[in-house]
């Protein structure tokens, strides 16, 4: 024999007391305070107890004094929780007890109780008792099932669940009093009975909305319990199989025994490893114990998940919200197409699906027909008019997909998700789909047209940083151009003194240097960073000062405390020095004053050009001084001189402050890091 009664009997026990421990976790994490979620917890307590008990144990029901006591107190308090059933939801356990009906059943359970222990009433007593309260019980039952009414969906599996149990126990205990004995093999039912009951009393205390008893359960969680289930249940089928063979097989038992438990431990292997078999149970469950087809909270989750995958410095990200929508339905082949302005163009593909000619005419013929709606096709569904009429007008052709989900954009067709399942994946599309693959739909589209504005910003971010370079180095040239013409005077009256040529040589060889670095910053696109050396602040000034400021009035006189050394890009200041300069010497008439200060504060070199001009208003300097392109010169200035030399300050790690008043002149202190460091 390969597995006895009792063998049999403890696992259906055990299993019910693991099973019903797992329900009474969940009820703890349960916020309901009421009387039917207490003693729905105390019931799956004593459940638990009473799986143990049997399970380790062998007596039979009532034979023993602590069998009777378990057996009662599960049967009162199964048929107080029918009671409370009945009453209302946010009834309290004070008001419940001061019931004269509850305190009633309470008071004659506990004096039967009491009667059966001090009195020691027979076997057969004790069973026609408890045959007496499966009545009652039963009766209490029925009288739920009809106030029940409109709610009777959301009772109906606690109803069968109790009334299973309640009958088999009927049965049980009727057929030991005719007996005047327990049958084992009845009796090695009853707790797979109990454990093949508890998922539709989960069931149902999810579905009444009104107790409170919001219990979640993961849709995994059951498929798992199911495959373990039913792995169970098949190899129980195959042990009493196995023993069939074994007591009837004669000189071939053995041998036919091992060859039947192999072949059917090896297709339960195959089974348990089969994806279309796990998803053929999955939808099973799916569409006969829930509500809805997906678990929309683990769903959105993973969706989030895909998504935050997304890089917009990268280029896939229509790859992403590709296997984003496949996997959110558990679908494996499919294509993002975009509608350009002429043609329709694959932004990512998935799986075993083609962007054929076909694919092509319909998607025209869609846009023909629902231009400017947000409607959902699903090709499979050959009921409807609308994929017949998409499919053979004006000729026939197949659909290389089975759904196609269009992207809206400002009250138009952006593109389409075309989707394709296996043969083991497809779904309908009913309206919970529907409304499901809109709304991931609008997220995922999010993300695309994200991407799509990040790469068109990064293209115009390029066309401005070369638009702004353009305009320094304009800004530059009227500087060279203003050296030339200055060379062009002077030469009527110096052309013939050596000093004026040797100068301008100089001043030409500092012109060709400054129109090169030009050059190779619109070429190369050199960084500052590229010409950073180590400059003598003081030797800079003073160069400046003679070579490109002594041609106006009044001259720019330097004050100097001591020696300053840097590490700068030596061109770049200069420029931005001169454009301080020149200000100064434009705002300031030829009989003013402009100053350089140049000094050391700590860990920074500071470079102050004073004037004593025309000065600026608060307001002129909080709106106007720093904003590019923004001049009081009309045409002759280009209005970047104090901006380029505030981005320069700025990026050098360092600040450009000013000072001024109307009428009195105008202060501008540069600090600068003796050491550059770049933000």
């Amino acid at each position: 024999m390969i597995m006895s009664d009792f063998d049999l009997a403890s696992i259906g026990f055990g299993l019910a007391a693991i099973g019903y421990l797992l329900f009474w976790a969940l009820l703890l994490t349960v916020k309901a305070r009421n009387t039917q979620r207490h003693l729905l917890a105390v019931y799956a307590l004593m459940s638990v107890l009473w799986g143990i008990y049997y399970g380790m144990s062998s007596p039979m029901p009532f034979s023993v004094d602590a069998s009777f006591l378990l057996e009662t107190s599960l049967q009162t308090v199964t048929l107080l929780f029918f009671l409370s059933a009945l009453s209302r939801a946010d009834i309290n356990a004070k008001q419940f007890f001061r019931n004269k009906k509850i305190v009633v059943v309470t008071g004659s359970m506990i004096i039967w109780t009491l009667a059966n222990l001090l009195l020691a009433l027979p076997f057969s007593t004790r069973l026609l008792g408890a045959i007496l309260i499966s009545v009652v019980s039963l009766s209490v039952l029925e009288t739920l099932y009809r106030k029940s009414a409109e709610k009777r969906w959301q009772f109906k599996p606690l109803l069968l669940a109790f009334g299973i149990n309640l009958l088999f126990d009927f049965y049980l205990f009727a057929e030991a009093v005719l007996l005047d004995r327990i049958v084992p093999q009845t009796w090695m039912a009853r707790g797979w009975i109990h454990l093949v009951t508890l998922p539709l009393l989960v069931l149902s205390i999810n579905r009444i909305k009104h107790w409170g008893i919001n219990v979640y359960i993961s849709r995994d969680i059951v498929l798992q319990s199911s495959l373990l289930l039913g792995a169970g249940l098949y190899l129980c089928l195959l042990a009493f199989a196995g023993y069939y063979i074994k007591f009837f097989g004669g000189s071939w038992s053995t041998l036919l025994q091992i060859i039947f438990l192999g072949v059917g431990a090896t297709a339960l292997i195959v089974v348990a490893f089969s994806d279309a078999i796990r998803r053929k149970v999955r939808v099973f469950i799916e569409k006969h114990f829930f509500a809805n087809t997906f678990d929309y909270r683990e769903k959105w989750v993973e969706l989030t998940r895909q998504l935050n995958k997304v890089s917009l410095s990268e280029v896939n990200t229509s790859e992403i919200c590709l296997g984003a929508i496949c996997k959110a339905i558990g679908y494996s082949n499919g294509i993002l197409v975009k509608c350009t302005r002429t043609d329709l163009q694959s932004l990512g593909q998935q799986g075993n699906i083609d962007f054929n000619r076909d694919a092509i005419k319909l998607l025209h013929r869609y846009q023909q027909r629902f231009d400017n709606k947000n409607w959902l096709i699903d090709f499979n569904d050959h009921k409807d008019a609308e994929v017949t009429s998409l499919l053979q007008q004006p000729t026939a052709i197949a659909a290389p997909f089975a759904l196609l989900i269009p992207i809206f954009k400002q009250q138009s067709h952006w593109g389409y998700f075309l989707l394709k399942p296996n043969p083991t994946e497809s779904l309908r599309l009913n309206w919970e789909l529907r409304d499901y693959l809109n709304a991931v739909t609008e997220q995922i589209s999010s993300y695309l047209f994200m991407a799509e504005a990040s790469q068109q910003l990064s293209e115009n971010a390029q066309f401005v940083a070369f638009s702004r370079m353009s305009a320094f180095v304009v800004h530059d040239l009227k500087n060279v151009k203003a050296q030339i013409d200055m060379l062009l005077k002077n030469a009527k009256r110096h052309k013939h003194n050596p000093e004026f040529i040797d100068d301008a040589f100089t001043t030409i060889e500092a012109m060709q240097s400054r129109l090169q670095n030009m050059l190779s910053q619109l070429t190369n696109k050199q960084g500052a960073t590229d010409q950073v050396r180590k400059v003598n602040l003081n030797q800079l000034v003073d160069r400046l000062i003679v070579e490109r400021c002594h041609s106006f009035l009044p001259l720019p006189l330097k004050k100097s405390d001591a020696e300053v050394e840097i590490q700068i890009d030596a061109e770049r200041l200069e420029n931005v020095l001169f454009h301080l300069i020149d200000n100064a010497q434009q705002a300031t008439e030829d009989d003013g004053l402009v100053f350089v200060r140049i000094g050391q504060d700590s860990f920074y070199a500071t470079i102050a050009i004073s004037d004593t001009g025309s000065g600026m208003s608060e307001d002129f300097i909080k709106h106007r001084l720093f904003k590019p392109f923004d001049t009081t010169k009309g045409n002759a200035g280009m209005g970047i001189g104090a901006y380029d030399a505030l981005t320069f300050a700025e990026q050098s790690g360092g600040s450009l402050t000013v000072a001024s008043e109307v009428g009195k002149g105008t202060t501008f202190t540069m600090r600068l890091p003796l050491r550059l460091t770049h933000s």
